[in-house]
């Protein structure tokens, strides 16, 4: 039977069969990306912390503003070249806009990327650094929980493999022994076999693999096999004990030859019932009846000597960072580290510092201006004596002479309201935040031996190509040009950190989410408008109006697309 309507439309309503399916569809699209805008508002209006402001690099979102535009224009060319029946120019059409999603979603990969290479810690007085970490070299940098290591508990249930590979490798050639005796259990129907797998004081090979007996993955994996087949053979007898409980129960006889006269006119669901129940279910249990209980430890506790073991923060909690202090590093695989707290100190270059949390609360407990003041000279007093701490100091200072500078040409250029009172003033990301672009100028500043002013400060600020996207430390960093201080950073006086990420804060949670579907809304698209473009050629042959009315549908989903996106650059790249 052939369907109607698809190529020709209906009389009553002007649409064919798929330009009212792609309308219904975008419907349920715009509902879709309504709510999610409708979210970052009301997150934003009510956000107990200082929201990101501008705090992405407007060039990125700008040209992939005008390619989106561009590739919207070209797709309608494409669907005009086949009303026109032009297939080369359809061909050369549709080309580009697919060339523009591909440019699209490869520039939205340099500035993910940017993104999660780039770290923030939060001080415990909610002062806050970004910048980049060190990565480990010669056994010195990198972002790392470090514990020197007595013990290590190994979940049998869940232990995780690249845990398991990065600790071993961490343990290198340190002597680990088992801290207990092992038994594993094998089950012949109802007999239970038990056979030794390591005793307590045992040397552990923690380079072999499972096939070699005496290592710590052959060690784990027999004993996770008898932890599995013990847990299941206790479940058995349980779930068998309480079936019996219940017809027990139900027939009055206990199997120490009592009754339950006192719950028979009860039901099922009466708590005193299941008492019963229960507690015939251990009688039944005790008795051996449907097996016994077998003793089963879900821990392999290995020992070790002193072994520095270096955990990313990701990967688990560490209780105490102090060095020195007793700690536990907790694996989000249950795998549990013991021993004493190292240096978990974070290095890295920083290229931004930022005080308006400290402020906000600090204004929420309605301290005076004074006390804030002093509260951020506090934070720089207490960062140290290290080069790139006092560096940091130089650049606060300098900040607090822009800011100056800046508020009393505010004051110049709007001028004072009725009351007296400034008609533009300062905002505290100018006046408590230093931005990278800033530590640049600062820099530029100081080595040519000139004064802070805001002509200088312009002048030496980096364009947004020097800054494409985000601080630019292959440029600004090296050499004799070392605009970000390194600073290293204690792990007991960090509240929080993270890369800039979902895990970062509410902003780029929902900056990953939109942009995230976004780009999938790009990818599934072009694909479709690929697939006209490559495989089309014998349904222009056949019918070009069939093929015409296809690109049309992919065009308004296209258009879709790029409306998305003209909400989405004003709102997390300009606002």
């Amino acid at each position: 039977m052939e369907i109607p309507y698809i190529v020709n439309a209906r009389k009553d309503t002007g649409l064919n069969n798929s330009k009212i399916a792609i309308w219904l569809f975008l419907a349920s699209e715009v509902m879709l990306f309504g709510g999610l805008f409708s979210s970052y508002i009301f997150l934003r209006i009510f956000a107990d912390y200082p929201w990101p402001e501008r705090a992405l690099p407007v060039l990125p979102g700008l040209v992939n503003t005008f390619i989106l535009i561009a590739s919207s224009v070209t797709v309608v060319f494409a669907w005009a070249s086949l009303k026109l029946r032009n297939w080369k120019g359809f061909v050369g059409y549709m080309s580009f806009t697919i060339f523009c999603a591909l440019i699209f979603m490869v520039l939205k990969g340099f500035e993910y990327n940017a993104k999660f290479h780039h770290q923030a810690a939060q001080y415990n007085d909610w002062t806050t650094i970004e910048g980049h970490t060190h990565p480990e070299k010669d056994g010195h940098g990198g972002n790392f929980y470090v514990v020197n290591a007595n013990e290590i508990n190994f979940d049998l249930g869940s232990y995780h493999g690249p845990y398991l590979d990065e600790i071993t490798k961490r343990i290198g050639d340190t002597k680990a022994t088992a801290a207990k005796n092992v038994i594993i259990n094998e089950f012949d129907g109802d007999k239970l076999i038990q056979k030794p797998l390591v005793n307590a004081g045992d040397a552990i090979d923690l380079k072999g693999d499972d096939e070699t007996e005496g290592s710590l993955r052959y060690i784990l994996a027999a004993a996770k096999e008898s932890f599995i087949q013990t847990r299941m053979h206790n479940e058995q007898v349980r779930e068998s004990a309480t079936r019996q409980s219940w017809r027990n129960v139900r027939a009055n006889k206990s199997i120490d030859g009592g009754n339950f006269n006192a719950v028979q006119d009860l039901t099922q669901y009466d708590q005193a019932k299941k008492d019963a129940a229960n507690e015939e279910a251990g009688k039944i249990i005790d008795s051996g009846k449907f097996g016994t209980i077998v003793d089963n430890s879900g821990l392999f506790k290995l020992k070790v000597d002193n072994a520095e073991i270096k955990i990313s923060p990701d990967w688990g909690r560490m209780s105490a960072s102090k060095i020195g202090a007793d700690t536990a590093v907790s694996l989000l695989d249950r795998t549990a580290i013991l021993g004493v707290a190292g240096d978990s100190g974070m290095d890295i270059d920083v290229d931004a510092v930022d005080h308006r949390h400290l402020v906000m609360k600090a204004r929420d407990r309605k301290y005076s201006q004074e006390k804030i003041d002093g509260m951020i000279e506090d934070w720089y007093k207490n960062l140290g004596d290290s080069k790139g701490a006092e560096q940091i100091r130089e650049y606060w200072a300098m900040h607090k002479e822009w800011r100056t500078l800046w508020t009393t040409y505010l004051k110049d250029e709007y001028k004072l309201d009725d009351e007296g009172q400034p008609n533009r003033v300062p905002t505290d990301v100018e006046l408590y935040r230093i931005t990278w672009k800033q530590m640049v100028a600062y820099k530029k500043i100081k080595e040519a031996g000139e004064e802070v002013t805001l002509n200088n400060v312009k002048k030496h600020t980096p364009g947004m190509i020097d800054g494409f996207v985000g601080a630019n430390h292959g440029k600004f960093n090296h050499g004799d040009m070392h605009c970000f201080p390194l600073l290293h950073v204690a792990r007991e006086d960090i509240r929080f950190e993270s890369v800039f990420s979902p895990k970062m804060n509410n902003y780029y949670a929902i900056y990953f989410t939109i942009t995230g579907l976004h780009g999938l809304h790009v990818i599934g698209g072009a694909l479709v408008l690929g697939y006209y473009l490559f495989f089309g050629r014998k349904m222009y042959l056949s019918n070009p109006e069939w093929l015409a009315n296809r690109v049309e549908i992919g065009g308004l989903f296209w258009h879709f697309v790029d409306l998305v996106w003209i909400f989405v650059f004003p709102i997390f790249y300009l606002m």
